[in-house]
Parts: C-alpha cells; structure tokens; sequence
C-alpha cells in the first residue's frame, strides 16, 4: 500500500494533554517545539493518520484521529 502524503501546507489542531495548538504537516515533521517526546508522538500521530486514510475503504474520509503516542495522549484534527 501506498501512503498518501499530506501536502507541507495542510493544517492541523494539535492536542496533547491539555495543550491545545495549530500547527501544518510541514512544522509536525519537523518538530512543533524541544520537547522530543512531544514530536515523536505528534509525528507518529500524523503518521499513522496518513496511513489510516490512504486505506480503501469508508477511512479514506477521515478527518481526524486520537491516540496514544510515546505515552502521551495526542488528537490531530484536519483545519
């Protein structure tokens, strides 16, 4: 399977914990801040939201996705 990739310019409303923040995929891949663990999990997150949606089926529409990553509890929401 082929994972669509997000264009560097699509934004996202980024929570982890109790912070709550936008960021694009660009900023996500390159790391939104100096905590490491917070930018594996956000980047792992987005991940796995590209890979959900470059399925086949009704998950080709989703918007948005919540887990957790590195032990922290992270949402990505398309903006």
């Amino acid at each position: 399977m082929i994972v669509k990739r997000f264009k560097q310019t699509q934004r996202f409303r980024v929570i982890v914990g109790d912070a709550c923040f936008y960021a694009t995929a660009k900023q996500i891949r390159n790391g939104v801040g100096d905590f490491t663990k917070c930018n594996a999990a956000t980047q792992k997150a987005l991940d796995a939201l590209e890979g959900y949606r470059s399925g086949d089926g009704v998950e080709m529409c989703s918007t948005g996705l919540g887990g957790t990553w590195e032990g922290l509890s992270v949402q990505l929401n398309m903006a």
